[in-house]
């Protein structure tokens, strides 16, 4: 019996259907918005903080399809890897020829998401050239949002593995001192597996700001230095 995204309404396929080139797929793993501290823990800095991020994560994508990477894979959380799913789309929109492909780790993962994320995966799930359900087992859940009894420790591991096993590189917004996240457990991960990785921390996010100290000036300075 197929399943259907509970926020879209797409047609979810197996695992065993993924036929991408592994050559040619990157995928996508950050930290969530939340955990983003803003520039000098200073919240009237929070959105230039985050927009930073938003700005840097699209501009490896870019340049990793400027490299021959054709597919991207976004495990779908908030933060990181939805922004940079949509970044995907929206260069599909514009006449990119790439592939975007989802990776959920079971059919309730949306169900704690903001109003806002909701939208923005409603978005991003309708454009995708392909949406993986990892967990088979419609009503399992995880315990950091718990919506029934059946639990897995192992669900957002599954996701994570699964997106290297089928890439040869990984962009990764990912800090130092995050050691037991789930873009951690990811990149690590890729390390073992001898993926290509690109990553970028909060550091980086908070020497544009200093330098630059205003969007405009920022987003000029992404496109010309990398």
């Amino acid at each position: 019996m197929p399943f259907y995204s509970l926020t879209s309404g797409v047609m979810l396929d197996t695992p065993e259907n993924m036929n991408n080139d592994r050559k040619k797929t990157i995928c996508i793993s950050g930290h969530r918005e939340k955990s983003i501290v803003p520039y000098q823990n200073n919240f009237a800095y929070r959105d230039i903080t985050v927009n930073t991020v938003k700005c840097l994560l699209a501009r490896y994508l870019d340049l990793a399809y400027m490299n021959g990477y054709d597919t991207f894979i976004s495990g779908m959380a908030v933060g990181a890897d939805l922004w940079g799913a949509e970044h995907i789309v929206d260069r599909r929109r514009q006449g990119t020829d790439i592939s975007f492909i989802g990776v959920l780790p079971y059919l309730h993962h949306a169900d704690c998401f903001p109003k806002r994320y909701v939208d923005l995966l409603y978005k991003v799930e309708r454009e995708a050239d392909k949406l993986i359900l990892m967990s088979q087992n419609p009503d399992i859940s995880y315990r950091s949002c718990p919506v029934n009894e059946n639990e897995s420790r192992t669900l957002y591991r599954d996701r994570n593995y699964f997106m290297v096993d089928h890439s040869s590189a990984i962009i990764a917004f990912f800090n130092d001192n995050s050691n037991y996240s789930g873009t951690a457990q990811t990149v690590n991960y890729a390390r073992r597996q001898g993926l290509n990785i690109c990553r970028f921390g909060i550091d980086t996010v908070y020497s544009l700001i200093s330098r630059y100290r205003n969007m405009e000036r920022i987003q000029s300075a992404i496109q010309n230095i990398f």
